[in-house]
């Protein structure tokens, strides 16, 4: 600042206190310690703000009573024109109080003008100066700061957005892992099904007929002794009774293995599912009747469907058995719904529909059977419909009747799943494509 020659705009319309600062500005220039000072002066806020835009200047020294301007409006005028040019404001002794307010508004200091003398008047210009200066850099850093942080912020912004984006892509791709790896389970399940029903196919047609016809002599040699035995040995008797009801065993099995692998030979007709379901109702009445049971039906309008009679007769008189079994003798309901499933359209009513159909099916023509009875101990679900898996062995049951079920459903390209409805029993639902 010493060596720096500095222009001073004096704003003054005192022509001898003008005098006076353009003197004493001019003596330490002479000096040449404190640098030297180049002073232009006007008398009016007018002209000061003509020559602000004319010319390049370092510092304003201000009187804040001009003729043509009064107080702050004086000062608000200059710094609007001149914004980092240092204003010095020159008072009297009775406007202190005013210049001090000054400062607040952006003055950089004050002097009194009857105790201004040279060394004084080049400091307070030094330092106001100096400290307009620093204002400035401190300004331009803050500024700099504010938009390295605003650059920051967008940054981490962006950065935020595309981690959003990655984690929902793998929310996506763990939900598209998850529902991959419950497709193989349950392919894995069919395939293993699939497996036991090959093997026991195969077992089926190659033991089978090997074995009916032995099990038919026997039986026949059973009846034929016990014609020709007249004895009234109790033992004997039983004995033979015995024989001839493990052979009549051995039989239904042979036929539910026969039946069993025979299925895939479907003579196939368009039918209408509810007369069908009817009929089967009708030819189990009795059954019903003394078990005390009330049938409910509930059938839609639906579409005739491409299925082999005879076999879903012996789906469905299979599958209401079952439920009958369930309720035992003491009475209960079994209600029968049907409907269409359009995957295209809401359905109503989903109480009935909580059941999954495979999405590649437009139309699916849906059979549910609700009975009243226990439902199904939850550690045999699973396997209800496994060959030879019964839980009524002790009264005669084979275990092949819903593997047969299954089959023959799997046979019409249809789904069937069994589950318990709490408080109500169990569900067993039939789906058949529509075509």
């Amino acid at each position: 600042m010493d060596n720096k020659s500095v222009k001073v705009l004096l704003i003054e319309d005192d022509s001898a206190v003008a005098q006076l600062i353009k003197e004493m500005l001019e003596a330490v220039s002479k000096d040449g310690r404190r640098g030297t000072f180049n002073v232009h002066g006007e008398n009016t806020l007018k002209k000061g703000i003509d020559y602000l835009k004319q010319d390049s200047t370092d510092i304003v020294l201000l009187d804040l009573s001009l003729p043509d301007s009064k107080g702050f409006n004086t000062l608000s005028a200059v710094r609007r024109e001149a914004v980092y040019i240092p204003v010095v404001i020159l008072t009297g002794l009775d406007d202190t109080e005013l210049a001090v307010k000054a400062l607040q508004y952006g003055a950089q200091d004050y002097l009194i003008k009857s105790e201004v003398e040279p060394a004084l008047l080049a400091r307070a210009v030094q330092y106001a100066i100096e400290r307009s200066r620093i204002e400035k850099a401190v300004i331009k850093s803050r500024d700099e700061l504010e938009e390295r942080v605003k650059e920051r912020t967008a940054e981490l912004f962006k950065t935020n957005e595309l981690l959003k984006k990655e984690i929902e892509e793998r929310k996506k791709k763990e939900k598209e892992l998850q529902e991959a790896y419950v497709k193989l389970k349950e392919a894995q399940s069919q395939l293993i099904q699939a497996a036991k029903l090959q093997v026991v196919g195969t077992l089926a047609s190659g033991v089978a007929h090997e074995v009916k016809n032995p099990l038919a002599i026997i039986l026949q040699g059973v009846e034929f002794i016990s014609k020709r035995i007249n004895t009234k040995d109790k033992d004997v008797n039983m004995a033979a009774a015995s024989i001839k009801e493990a052979v009549e065993r051995a039989d239904r099995i042979i036929k539910g293995l026969l039946d069993f692998s025979s299925v895939s030979n479907l003579n196939m007709q368009k039918a209408n599912i509810n007369l069908l379901i009817e009929k089967c109702v009708f030819l189990l009445k009795n059954e019903f009747d003394r078990r005390h049971i009330r049938v409910i039906k509930n059938f839609g309008e639906v579409p005739y469907v491409s299925i082999d009679r005879n076999k879903i007769e012996q789906v469905f008189i299979n599958i209401f058995m079952n439920a009958a079994y369930a309720m035992e003798d003491s009475g209960g309901e079994l209600t029968i719904d049907t409907f269409l499933i359009n995957l295209g359209r809401t359905v109503p009513n989903e109480t009935l529909r909580e059941g999954t159909v495979s999405p590649e099916r437009k139309n699916t023509l849906a059979v549910e059977v609700t009975d009243t009875g226990r439902g199904i101990p939850k550690d045999i679900i699973e396997r209800v419909f496994d060959p030879f898996f019964t839980t009524k062995r002790s009264r005669g049951g084979t275990g092949l009747g819903l593997a047969i079920v299954k089959n023959i459903i799997d046979m019409h390209k249809g789904e069937i799943s069994i589950d318990n409805i709490k408080g109500k029993g169990a569900r067993v639902r039939i789906y058949f494509p529509v075509y």
